[in-house]
């Protein structure tokens, strides 16, 4: 029987509530934290209460049946590290579920990482591969001396190329990256027409234009362009639609998406190394904001066999929707299949 337990809300918990139940859907975090982060734990760090109180929630939540779990040890431990990162995360405050996730794996990371061998063998043979190289380089000089599975299952690379309009001098660096921030196109004029999930990936990855910009080959100062590609497919994928504007009011657009294929491909930094299959995700949970900036509530959709469900803190119960997008879909964990 599939586990479909709630999570009692402890005080305006529903943000950590619904972070953790995408999360806990995804199996490298559950399989992960289930036992094998024990040996990789370092007291002396912080997260070291996050790390035991997140493993005693998830033995909870992925045992069979579907009753209510109180998970006030989890909700302590998390409120006592993010603070760090945000001083308005507090007891009994709403927060971010994007920024929940964020702040559980980074802290986690944290507290689990360990030094590791990362060897890059090979010979490459075109241009494409050398760039491969360069970007396992960057990805090994990040995290060799700090690794750990929640890096390599939830985190992309980053391309990103300056090219010199005088000269044609291309600079290219790497970068990781956590959760995937996507802007949505026209949220700023009222009546836009609502774009598709990869119109708002098309617009992270969009082109720029730097006006002054210094070349170090030519040593003219003037216009460059910089352009963004995807050079590292995670097996899992954590994107948050920008639904708040500057102003903000919040964006109720419907961003439409194939829930059973979410093709990257077009996004690939390179093509000839990475196939199709490599950049092909499913949705496997969404984190849905209800209400406005000035309050709102969150709760959460999970694949469950053949079925969906919402949970929503302590209710547990079939999704009307199935897992297609609605208007407010807010964050999406996907998964490559």
């Amino acid at each position: 029987m599939t586990s479909r337990h709630g999570l009692a809300n402890v005080g305006n918990t529903c943000y950590l509530n619904s972070a953790i139940q995408g999360l806990r859907h995804a199996g490298p975090f559950a399989d992960y934290l289930g036992t094998a982060w024990e040996k990789h734990r370092h007291p002396e760090r912080r997260g070291t209460a996050l790390a035991a109180e997140t493993s005693s929630l998830l033995k909870l939540l992925i045992a069979p049946g579907d009753r209510t779990v109180m998970p006030g040890g989890f909700v302590r431990a998390f409120i006592n590290v993010a603070k760090d990162f945000n001083d308005e995360i507090r007891f009994g405050a709403q927060a971010c579920a994007a920024e929940a996730v964020q702040i559980i794996l980074d802290v986690l990371h944290e507290q689990l990482s360990r030094e590791v061998r990362m060897d890059i063998t090979g010979q490459a043979t075109s241009p494409e591969q050398g760039e491969l190289v360069r970007s396992l380089e960057s990805w090994a000089s990040y995290y060799r001396k700090e690794y750990s599975p929640l890096i390599d299952a939830f985190y992309s690379q980053m391309q990103t190329t300056v090219a010199c309009d005088a000269c044609g001098t291309r600079s290219t660096r790497y970068e990781p990256a956590g959760v995937f921030k996507l802007p949505i196109p026209g949220a700023e004029k009222q009546g836009a027409p609502a774009p598709t999930l990869q119109d708002c990936i098309r617009e992270a990855l969009a082109e720029e234009t730097l006006e002054d910009y210094a070349c170090e080959v030519c040593k003219k100062k003037g216009p460059a362009h910089k352009y963004h590609a995807l050079s590292r497919f995670p097996s899992h994928l954590i994107l948050s639609l920008k639904r708040f504007t500057n102003t903000g009011a919040k964006v109720r657009a419907r961003i439409p998406y194939d829930e059973n294929c979410i093709d990257l491909s077009a996004f690939r930094a390179l093509p000839t190394v990475h196939t199709p299959a490599q950049t092909r995700y499913r949705v496997m949970s969404t984190i849905e904001h209800l209400g406005s900036s000035r309050g709102g509530h969150y709760c959460m959709r999970a694949r469950s066999g053949k079925e969906w469900m919402v949970y929503d803190d302590e209710r547990v119960t079939a999704s009307a929707a199935g897992g297609a997008a609605g208007p407010d879909t807010y964050v999406l964990f996907l998964e490559r299949y």
